[in-house]
């Protein structure tokens, strides 16, 4: 009886039996292909993706016992194409199945392939070439019996919007696994980017059922078949198929929602926008087939809302079994592998889990294939939840288990409007969410109140306005009184905002600031729209900030702030940024500065008391006379705390490794200093260190800028008594203008009984300058403590200089300047003498002219 293959096409739809059928079929060949037409239906109306644990591959070949091969119905009986008048040659099978020719005469080879009939090896497989021959985009690979060590090659090109399917079912002396790799050969399937490993198997006489099953999806794939040691016959048997992306039947996987991030290997970005309707699906590389080896791929999951959370759930898990520390999932609450972990997934068992935003990282490392080769990864479903999208409600609830706020009061007006109270009682910080409100249709009004001295900071994330023409709007108010002229911004529709871009990074902040303790917001849109169309909305964060005790926050910043040493509190406590709702959609690197600025003989005093969570081998700190620095490779970002000048010199630093020993470090000031609280990499979810600090104004005349317009004179160092055993350091950056409106020669002397380097601290005099604002000119010369003693008679006419000290140290500087202006009497006597010879010329110049007068009147009165 004659055989017969069924095979299954590209797209795995059913076929009908009219184009199946063929003449001369027996009566078993027709049972065969009923029972295979009904199999392909069950495929076909099966879910798309198959939550089993088992391997799901496609039955590309079926047939009976007496078929030669694939593509041999007999091996002779027909006539010969390469010599007509014999008719002893193999019998093809009539789709897709030509002769080899007189290289092998009783057998036959897919079409376009006849010529590696004796030798398959080295061989570029084209979907598209195929198509054309064999009218089939399917085929079987049998390598040559190679005597290793040797290799061969095949190039699997599916052409446009196809991906690569191979199924191996043997395997004959092609390496081994010694328990963690594979050794001595191997036969693999990488993609052309060939980043990473590919799926690699190995074994001795292996008789894969099911087969091992591997997937390409990215343009064409390379298979290489290795042999590294010496074998008498090592060989493998496979098929392969070029299967549709946009295939929406059968077995075989797309990821669904998500967006390959470019430039990676197998990372992924997957947004809630990108899946209102339905749920998102991401799945292991290769699925469902065998993942590669030495995989490392990220999920990067965003919500753009507050109240949006993350559900997973593992449809299909299927990881080598007790292969935990090398192939699993690891769950991360933020963007990086550096934010907290929340769970690790391996094994086979389905799992499900909820977890907030703003963001969720699922981070899948496999190490090398293990035999048996059973496993098929893990697919999972994404659905973003907006809890109060889906709230009957009429208030403004915050999510109490993500964002510990208090409920805030409100009250409604049940016709078209609604009008909502945000009081700094209640709360300081939170969110606000439109969406929450259902008895609301046209106009919400959204009220702030503070009490003095709070200001209110808006910070607006999400907003959608449709209709045009600014019938639809956002006006923000300054205040509780919604006249024009305390409008500060209206934003008109059509208009849309997500907190996110398309590559998933929060967008640049939209923020307002009032300048007093009242905001009001109001939102005009239009009717409710209906059950599957988004309503008109906005949703944001506030704060109620206290200037009193954060200090005066700086316009157009989010978290630098100034302590004015009059107008501030004279002491305060000072700690970490970050932990109100307004910092949601911050991350990245951040700085946050807060800037002491003393007085006119003042002084400002930090001390830092506490600090934590900056553990990292990247930076360490060491603490000196000069104060303490970060020891850390230049382009190195790390956590770090940082005291400056206004000129943006390093005071102090601490980051990594320190000793809590060497807290407190306090650092006394007579000119302005910032704390810059400085984080690597802030996220909602992974705020960055903890510190808390003190500070202090007090009346000092120790150091400042003073203006002296005596000739001669004295400045001394005042006696300062160390006030702390360690860790205590002066800086100062004190001016003296010292002005003499004569011409003198000014003579200054400047003298220590210190012996103490330059960078400790030193002493500048400067030319007078009307360009700086401490009026410093050009360096005439530096006094440094281990010249002991040292005077310099500046050049004549110079009569107006500034001399400045820099300090800082644990050792407060011992020092004095003395200056004296002194009459050159060589200068005094020159000019004297020209002054006698001027007169005495003017006296000469007098007589002629009166001679000449008296002699031009004796003219006049002869004539």
């Amino acid at each position: 009886m004659k055989f017969f293959s069924i095979i299954i096409q590209s797209d795995l739809k059913p076929q009908s039996l009219e184009n199946r059928m063929t003449k001369n079929m027996s009566a078993f060949q027709v049972f065969l292909l009923l029972i295979s037409q009904l199999l392909l239906v069950l495929l076909y109306n099966s879910a798309v993706i198959v939550s089993s644990q088992q391997l799901a591959w496609t039955p590309i070949y079926v047939g009976s016992n007496s078929q030669v091969d694939l593509w041999t119905q007999n091996a002779q009986g027909c006539r010969c194409n390469h010599d007509l008048t014999r008719e002893d040659c193999a019998c093809c099978v009539p789709r897709g199945g030509c002769q080899c020719g007189i290289v092998a005469p009783n057998r036959c080879a897919q079409c376009g392939l006849e010529q590696y009939c004796s030798s398959m090896c080295n061989v570029t497989l084209k979907a598209d070439l195929l198509l054309a021959r064999s009218n089939s985009t399917f085929g079987q690979i049998k390598s040559p019996a190679l005597s290793g060590p040797d290799s061969c090659w095949y190039t699997l090109d599916p052409g446009h919007d196809k991906r690569v399917e191979l199924q191996v079912y043997r395997l004959i002396n092609a390496g081994h696994f010694n328990g963690s790799s594979c050794v001595s050969g191997y036969l693999e399937l990488i993609d052309s980017f060939g980043q990473g490993t590919g799926p690699r198997i190995c074994g001795q006489n292996e008789r894969l059922t099911p087969p091992v099953v591997m997937f390409s999806d990215r343009e064409s794939a390379l298979l290489n078949f290795r042999i590294e040691e010496s074998t008498s016959r090592s060989q493998f048997l496979a098929y392969f198929s070029f299967t549709s992306l946009t295939n929406s039947y059968g077995l075989s996987f797309r990821p669904k929602g998500g967006r390959r991030i470019d430039h990676t290997t197998c990372d992924w970005l997957y947004q809630d926008f990108s899946c209102k309707k339905d749920s998102c699906v991401l799945a292991s590389p290769g699925f469902p087939g065998i993942y590669g080896s030495k995989i490392y791929c990220k999920y990067h999951i965003t919500t753009s809302s507050v109240h949006t959370k993350v559900r997973l759930q593992f449809l299909t898990l299927s990881l080598p079994l007790n292969n935990c520390g090398s192939h699993y999932i690891n769950v991360y609450q933020g963007p990086t592998s550096n934010s907290p972990l929340l769970t690790t997934v391996c094994d086979k068992s389905k799992k499900e889990y909820t977890f907030p935003g703003p963001n969720v990282l699922l981070e899948f490392r496999a190490g090398e294939a293990i035999p048996p080769y059973d496993y098929s990864g893990f697919v999972s479903t994404i659905e973003f939840i907006d809890d109060e999208s889906k709230s009957s409600t009429s208030t403004i609830t915050p999510v109490v288990s993500l964002f510990p706020i208090v409920s805030v009061s409100n009250e409604f007006k049940y016709n078209d409007s609604c009008e909502v109270t945000i009081k700094s009682t209640d709360t300081k910080s939170g969110h606000f969410d439109l969406r929450g409100l259902q008895n609301w249709k046209t106009i919400c009004t959204v009220r702030f109140v503070g009490k003095t001295p709070e200001i209110v900071q808006v910070s607006l994330f999400n907003y959608i306005l449709k209709n045009p023409s600014c019938q639809s709007y956002i006006e923000v108010y300054d205040g509780s009184d919604t006249k024009s002229k305390h409008k500060i911004k209206k934003l008109c529709g059509p208009i849309e905002k997500h907190a996110r871009d398309t590559n998933g990074r929060f967008l640049e902040r939209q923020m307002f600031i009032s300048k007093k303790s009242e905001m009001t917001l109001i939102v005009r849109r239009s009717m409710v729209t209906t059950q599957n169309e988004e309503n008109e909305f906005l949703d944001g964060a506030y704060s109620f900030f206290n200037e009193l005790e954060r200090g005066t926050l700086q316009p157009e910043t989010l978290c630098n702030v100034n302590y004015h040493g009059l107008s501030s509190s004279s002491i305060g406590k000072l700690k970490h940024p970050g932990t109100e709702q307004i910092f949601w959609n911050v991350e990245g690197q951040m700085k946050c500065s807060q800037n002491l600025l003393p007085s006119a003989n003042q002084s400002v005093n930090i001390k830092i008391i506490s600090l934590n969570k900056l553990s990292s081998n990247l930076c360490y700190t060491e603490c000196g006379d000069g104060g303490c620095r970060c020891v850390k490779n230049l382009t190195t970002v790390v956590d770090q705390l940082l005291i400056t000048s206004t000129n943006g010199d390093i005071l102090s630093c601490i980051c990594g490794d320190f000793q809590a020993e060497w807290l407190p470090v306090t650092i006394k000031s007579w000119s302005p200093i910032n704390l810059i609280y400085s984080v690597s990499k802030y996220s909602w979810s992974s705020k960055g260190f903890e510190y808390s600090a003190e500070y202090s104004f007090k009346d000092d005349t120790v150091c400042g800028y003073r203006e002296i317009n005596q000739h001669t004179g004295i400045i001394e160092s005042p006696i300062m008594i160390k006030e702390s055993p360690l860790n205590f350091y002066y800086h100062q950056d004190c001016t003296w203008l010292l002005n003499s409106n004569v011409e003198r020669h000014l003579t200054i002397e400047i003298g220590s009984t210190q012996s103490r380097p330059c960078s400790a601290w030193n002493i500048s005099v400067h030319e007078y300058s009307e360009k700086t604002d401490d009026r410093a000119g050009l360096e005439l010369y530096t006094f440094c403590s281990r010249e002991k003693n040292s005077t310099n008679t500046l050049p004549w006419q110079t009569n107006i200089v500034v001399i400045k000290l820099k300090a800082m140290t644990q050792t407060p500087p011992q020092y004095f300047i003395k200056w004296r202006s002194e009459i050159d009497k060589i200068r005094l006597s020159g000019s004297t003498a020209h002054t006698a010879a001027s007169n005495g010329t003017h006296k000469i110049n007098s007589i002629l002219l009166n001679i000449f007068f008296c002699i031009f009147a004796l003219l006049i009165k002869s004539y």
